[in-house]
């Protein structure tokens, strides 16, 4: 990485504190102090029922958003410095059953303690109401994950300490980190494989205390998602994207989230089908500015994908996702890179299916596909354990496109079980033999 100089401005002085409690409950108010000790300062002084242990000041004052690494996305820079006055995010994620208890159309089946899963973005903004609060924007998001530049090496101004790359600092993720799905070179091999409860304890705690800002379940915020929000690097105010209509982004990375996209720079948005997503509120005090970009048109880009007799569309999932062009290198998409929109269908169990996905207009995709078969073989990704395949070459998002046609082919080491047509010869019992002919 190569430090600029334009990045390290000061950090204010810290403002004088007064201590106010004017609930009793101990703990002091945070606007009253906002450079006290996180641990001691209370988001709402007016009910003893908030306090450190539900929710977390973030000190008012600059910090780094967004990524230089070689594994980030397109839309992860330029590094850029934002401005944000003080704000409060819940200390964990929202169960089942609270959401539950004020939202109407969720209901939870889970075990108690876990998040609420899987929620819609307005599902998610409904019950930050009923709390009386609001989503975070992606900036308070972020910097609540990765912390101000108070916390650097030099806390009078930004420097390079203050660009870590996990709630924790530099450290890669692992299991007693982040519940995610750990990358190795035999595959993805998931911590859990679910969620674990939102109070869990985690030795991937974020600079403020806050809990599972890395992987358990994706964390919905208010922006609409736009790769072109950071400009040119330009310092931005209490940021909230493009004001209008449009997809939602999430944060944070779920349970079945690599290892290499779990920094606190990644975004994704909720056009990503299969994404896990929870919720996790804000306390805001002012109100942010939008981003005088134009929210992005969608496209339909619909088409074919074609398996074989060998390789038939059967299984738990089909997938056709899009990767922005930026994003891939020799045709392949870069590690850590997170996809623009994906849409998931039920396998209809013949050799080629129709699928229709929307597209944010932003400029060429790489369309891929790939089929969870239901039964993944060792060292081989569940969704494409069926088969993976991508379209011979990119596509323009300026108008809808037709007649796409996605070709699987079998990964490196997977054998396609072979097709029975009719029974059995007498005497077999149980699958056939891998690989064998077609009966």
């Amino acid at each position: 990485m190569t430090w600029s100089g334009a990045w390290a401005v000061a950090v204010p002085p810290a403002a004088s504190c007064a201590e106010r409690d004017d609930d009793g409950d101990g703990f002091i108010d945070a606007r009253s102090c906002p450079a006290g000790a996180v641990a001691r300062l209370d988001c709402d002084d007016t009910d003893p029922a908030v306090t450190p242990a539900t929710e977390r000041w973030v000190r008012p004052g600059p910090f780094l958003m967004g990524s230089v690494g070689t594994e980030s996305g397109s839309d992860e820079g330029p590094v850029h410095v934002v401005e944000l006055s003080g704000f409060c995010l819940d200390l964990t994620e929202a169960t089942g059953a609270a959401v539950t208890e004020v939202v109407t159309d969720f209901t939870s089946s889970a075990r108690p303690g876990l998040p609420a899963l899987p929620l819609t973005h307005a599902q998610a903004e409904a019950y930050c109401a009923a709390k009386g609060k609001i989503l975070p924007t992606e900036a308070q998001w972020e910097k609540a994950a990765r912390g101000g530049c108070e916390l650097g090496d030099d806390p009078s101004a930004c420097d390079p300490g203050d660009l870590r790359a996990y709630p924790w600092g530099a450290a890669a993720p692992s299991c007693d980190r982040a519940n995610h799905a750990q990358v190795s070179p035999t595959g993805p091999r998931p911590c859990v494989g679910g969620p674990v409860a939102a109070d869990a304890a985690s030795g991937g705690a974020g600079p403020y205390g806050h809990v599972h800002l890395a992987g358990n379940v994706w964390e919905p915020v208010s922006d609409l998602w736009h790769p072109n929000t950071y400009g040119e690097g330009t310092a931005r105010t209490d940021p909230a994207g493009p004001k209008g209509e449009g997809a939602r982004g999430i944060r944070g990375g779920g349970y079945d989230t690599f290892t290499t996209n779990m920094r606190v720079s990644n975004r994704m948005s909720v056009l990503v089908a299969g994404s896990a997503i929870g919720v996790r509120c804000a306390r805001s005090f002012v109100e942010p500015k939008h981003d005088l970009v134009t929210p992005l048109e969608m496209v339909t880009m619909s088409g074919e994908v074609h398996g074989s007799a060998e390789l038939p569309l059967a299984g738990k999932a089909l997938y056709v996702t899009a990767f922005a062009v930026g994003d891939a290198q020799g045709g392949q998409v870069r590690p850590g890179a997170s996809p623009m929109a994906e849409v998931r269908l039920t396998p209809n169990g013949s050799r080629t299916q129709g699928f229709a996905l929307e597209v944010p207009a932003t400029g060429p995709v790489l369309l891929f596909a790939s089929l969870d078969a239901g039964a993944p073989k060792p060292g081989v990704p569940a969704s494409g354990s069926g088969g993976v395949g991508r379209l011979a070459s990119s596509v323009e998002t300026t108008a809808d496109a037709e007649g796409l046609v996605i070709a699987l082919k079998p990964l490196p080491g997977v054998v396609p079980m072979p097709r029975i047509d009719g029974p059995r010869p007498p005497g077999r019992s149980g699958p056939p033999p891998r690989g064998g002919k077609r009966q």
